[in-house]
């Protein structure tokens, strides 16, 4: 169906602030307010996991709203045509050039009005990204990368509440060792060696350039050691012990039935698993604990506002041994 009229705007209903909501296929929901938006993913996160996990008791924690709703991404990958720098009209292949990104950070949307000076004759995706430091880069999609352009996480300003979840909810007890799959440059990994000065920190990350940095970083830290490998090929080969930590982020997709089958036969006691789709998530919930020992459970879920404007989050979710 398509909307014709609206005729009377329902409560939630907002007139969207960027000029280009109403064509642009990126953010979907800027017509609907910013509570309203929390409150519709809440729902949707909670019906979720009835559907994957029917019958489990599954103790929610409220949902965390981002600390900003606009100019918040410090990463995004418009295409460039003829000089100007744009996105897809909705449901179309049909470039759309635009001035302004209002979800991209200011230093990083200068670059609409600006475009960088790229030798090209078509259409291209280009990718455009604030450094560590601050510092806007740019780079055209299949050329030589710019060094880190790899998986982040694209708000920084909601990371930190990630991070800070991750070191709350993980036990306070001394593990011997702390594994962090698909670590990418180590976002979770040094807070958490911090937090485990005397654990032997494991980063597994199939991006070698992320592998390289995080190596790079680490050079004066002790008991660290990052892997290039993808996470299943890991797994075959090692498993976490008793006393362990096991943190993983995958990417959209999840971890899949390999990974969560490894880890419910391990003999680790408490997981956290941090995810971009409550879709992945749930189903490699099902499969974990199809596989699991009964003694494990699912100790807390909670939401993170890490995408407004659109209907994508973040969720984190804590598993343990229910004697811990």
């Amino acid at each position: 169906a398509k909307i014709v009229e609206v005729l009377k705007g329902g409560e939630s209903r907002r007139t969207p602030p960027c000029p280009y909501a109403d064509r642009c296929g990126g953010c979907n929901w800027q017509q609907i307010s910013e509570t309203e938006q929390l409150h519709q993913k809440d729902l949707l996160l909670r019906e979720t996991f009835a559907k994957f996990l029917p019958g489990r008791s599954i103790p929610f924690e409220p949902f965390v709203p981002s600390p900003r709703s606009l100019r918040y991404r410090n990463r995004v990958q418009p295409r460039m045509k003829n000089g100007r720098l744009g996105y897809y009209r909705r449901k179309s292949h049909e470039f759309l050039p635009v001035n302004d990104c209002l979800i991209t950070e200011e230093e990083l949307a200068a670059f609409f009005q600006n475009p960088p000076k790229a030798n090209i004759d078509h259409e291209a995706r280009v990718e455009l990204r604030l450094s560590q430091d601050g510092i806007p880069q740019w780079s055209i999609q299949g050329q030589e990368e710019v060094e880190g352009f790899s998986f982040s996480q694209v708000n920084r300003f909601q990371n930190q509440d990630l991070i800070d979840t991750v070191l709350r909810w993980s036990s306070a007890r001394d593990f011997s060792e702390v594994w962090d799959l698909y670590c990418g440059g180590g976002n979770f990994t040094f807070p958490l060696a911090s937090k485990y000065p005397h654990a032997i920190l494991t980063g597994v990350e199939l991006d070698s350039q992320l592998v390289t940095h995080a190596r790079n970083k680490a050079k004066s830290g002790k008991n660290m050691n990052f892997h290039s490998s993808d996470v299943g090929a890991w797994l075959r080969r090692r498993s976490p012990r008793k006393n362990s930590l096991v943190v993983l982020d995958p990417p959209r997709a999840g971890a899949g039935g390999e990974v969560m089958r490894a880890l419910a036969t391990s003999e680790t006691s408490e997981i956290i698993y941090i995810a971009c789709h409550p879709v992945g998530l749930a189903r490699d919930l099902a499969t974990f604990f199809e596989h699991a020992p009964p003694s494990w459970v699912l100790s807390k879920v909670q939401g993170f506002e890490m995408f407004p404007q659109t209907d994508h989050m973040e969720t984190v979710v804590h598993l343990k041994v229910d004697s811990l």
